[in-house]
């Protein structure tokens, strides 16, 4: 298209030429090695951890020591939050002998969960029948794994989208629904009434429609306790009532004496409940999170569970996992300026532990037609530069087919899909 040459530019449109864009400290250079002498208590322990390239910075450190109490760290992207998190269970192991099977490590992936479990295997001094005794899990296992043990759970769970989807169209012809909400929404909005803790019955019944989807969302949990299935919902309800008796609590307690939550900003009012009731008893609890990236409040995440996390547990240590190893102070100075706008937050400045790099450059599409042509013409330009199209990323928000994708082919080979909304990062 003649009409949308390549053009970008380096700050914002609107920002006067003379602003200095924002570029974050460096961070100091001090590790372990420096930082910890071979004569303190501990020192073998990082030694160890020194010797398989693991270097942790003062912050860092700092929450590895961390003994008894609740302890808040706030990490964002590249921070390091997983090797603090492993490193942490290491050394409760490893310093402090605790029983393995008094450590809970919960995280929202199964991905995440099983990348902590195979690092905490690799730490040195960790046999691998320690690490196992390890409970690393996400919210959803580990809840699944207590209702076997303490409820006798024998339902299927149903976590498959195109059979749940399935299902909904079955039962809306059957009670003669006139809903042409699709089925997503539908699911999506008895998971967050369920997510806050109540359930399809609690839903609006105001108005016709919504009397509909709620008479429609009724009869599907109907059939699932007509053919004994759960879904991932269900888990967690059935799972904070079980913590509702003194009883299996107090073995709960007892067993899991210390606490970790991965990804605390995207904790659900059910999951944050599960572990509060888990921790209350010694309160030796730690999560780690950012309060800025807190986007998951359309599946019931809350920013005030991060936010208010220190009057929860009075006496709370705040450590602030403030060096990133992921993005030039370019970046990072331009992301802090932004966000230190946001009146709800705890106060905290990344610094860049990595050199300075490219300055970041911002175009303004007119459309998506053009926001195509602008990134296939500088994939172009840089491919003559030499750069292997192999070695350029391409960021976009959604990957969906909706509303008309662009697509653009690169040297007869190669494809970009879906560049719709927010611009391009490359």
């Amino acid at each position: 298209m003649k009409d949308t040459l390549w053009q970008d530019y380096p700050r914002p449109q609107g920002i006067q030429p003379h602003t200095t864009v924002p570029a974050a400290e460096s961070a100091p250079r001090d590790t372990s090695i420096t930082l910890i002498s071979d004569e303190e208590g501990d020192a073998s322990f990082f030694r160890a951890l020194e010797s398989q390239g693991i270097l942790l910075n003062a912050p860092q450190i700092e929450a590895v020591r961390h003994g008894t109490g609740p302890l808040l760290a706030l990490a964002g992207a590249g921070c390091g939050k997983t090797t603090v998190l492993t490193a942490r269970a290491g050394y409760l192991l490893s310093v402090r002998n605790i029983d393995p099977r008094q450590i809970l490590l919960v995280t929202f992936t199964t991905k995440a969960a099983a990348e902590m479990k195979s690092r905490i295997a690799a730490l040195p001094g960790i046999s691998a029948a320690k690490a196992r005794a390890v409970e690393a899990r996400t919210f959803h296992s580990f809840g699944l794994l207590m209702l076997r043990r303490y409820d006798n759970l024998t339902e299927e769970i149903f976590g498959d989208a195109r059979a749940q989807h399935a299902v909904l169209q079955r039962l809306r012809r059957e009670i003669g629904s006139t809903s042409t909400t699709p089925p997503e929404t539908l699911l999506a909005t008895l998971s967050a009434m369920k997510l806050d803790g109540g359930s399809a019955e609690d839903l609006p019944k105001d108005t016709p429609e919504e009397r509909d989807r709620c008479a429609l969302l009724c009869r599907y949990e109907e059939w699932k306790q007509e053919y004994r299935r759960i879904d991932f919902d269900d888990i967690l309800l059935r799972t904070d009532k079980l913590l509702d008796d003194p009883h299996t609590l107090a073995i709960l307690q007892e067993r899991f004496q210390y606490i970790m939550v991965d990804e605390f900003q995207d904790s659900n009012r059910l999951q944050y409940g599960m572990v509060r009731k888990i921790a209350d008893a010694h309160r030796n609890l730690m999560v780690v999170g950012d309060d800025d990236q807190t986007i998951y409040s359309f599946n019931g995440a809350k920013q005030e569970y991060i936010l208010n996390f220190p009057q929860e547990y009075p006496g709370t240590k705040i450590i602030a996992l403030d060096i990133n190893y992921r993005s030039h102070p370019q970046i990072l100075g331009l992301g802090t300026h932004i966000v230190t706008h946001n009146t709800a937050r705890h106060h905290k400045i990344l610094k860049a532990g990595v050199a300075a790099g490219q300055a970041p450059r911002y175009l303004r599409p007119a459309h998506a037609d053009a926001e195509a042509d602008q990134v296939v013409q500088r994939l172009l330009e840089q491919q003559k530069q030499g750069i292997p199209l192999g070695d350029i990323a391409l960021l976009h928000r959604t990957i969906s087919g909706d509303a008309g994708d662009c697509r653009a082919i690169v040297d007869g080979r190669y494809s970009i899909y879906s560049i719709r909304g927010s611009s391009c990062i490359l």
